[in-house]
């Protein structure tokens, strides 16, 4: 269970004119898009979208996990050359349940094309702090240019990170500022 289990808070970033977190970090651009979670159901083992697109078979494990949760949130990530499908429950604070497969980029292609999704675009910045960790730095693009947002992986809820001084407000636990929350924000800001 602890590996499907997914532990992260997250912050605003203070500093717009300096940027510590570009030295020596990994970049990566990233698209995001957040199907209709009503489209998604199983079919026996098999995870399928609209009643008839495979995306992944599941374990058995996994199967329980989906089976106990009700609410997920559906994610398509293309990061890279890589491609996966991601499906998080609903978060408790800094905790969720996540079940996440890489999958063909065709198979990720065609859920995108047959649901036309709410999506965000993002450049993120992989920066290891002092102490150990690894904080992800988002800025994101498009409609929602100049928002950076910092999250850091951590074991549990209440082990000891130190916050780095260009790290702002928390939002950990505050679903308004999620990924898919920001996608819906930023559909709005680009409608004519």
């Amino acid at each position: 269970m602890d590996e499907h289990l997914e532990i992260e808070r997250r912050f605003f970033v203070n500093l717009h004119d300096e940027k510590p977190w570009r030295v020596g970090a990994r970049c990566t651009k990233i698209t995001q898009y957040y199907l209709d979670s009503s489209l998604v159901t199983l079919d026996g083992e098999w995870l399928i979208f609209n009643g008839k697109s495979r995306i992944v078979r599941l374990s058995q494990e996994q199967l329980k996990l989906y089976s106990d949760e009700s609410d997920w949130t559906v994610r398509v990530r293309f990061r890279g050359e890589q491609t996966t499908v991601t499906l998080k429950g609903r978060r408790t604070y800094a905790t969720a349940v996540e079940l996440e497969w890489e999958v063909e980029r065709s198979i990720a292609e065609s859920l995108i094309a047959e649901n036309d999704p709410l999506f965000v675009e993002k450049q993120r910045f992989e920066w290891r702090s002092e102490d150990g960790f690894l904080w992800e730095v988002d800025e994101f693009e498009g409609g929602l240019a100049n928002l950076i947002l910092a999250e850091v992986e951590l074991p549990s809820e209440n082990t000891p990170v130190r916050i780095p001084p260009w790290v702002g407000v928390e939002l950990t636990g505050n679903h308004g500022w999620s990924n898919a929350s920001l996608a819906h924000r930023a559909s709005q800001f680009t409608r004519d």
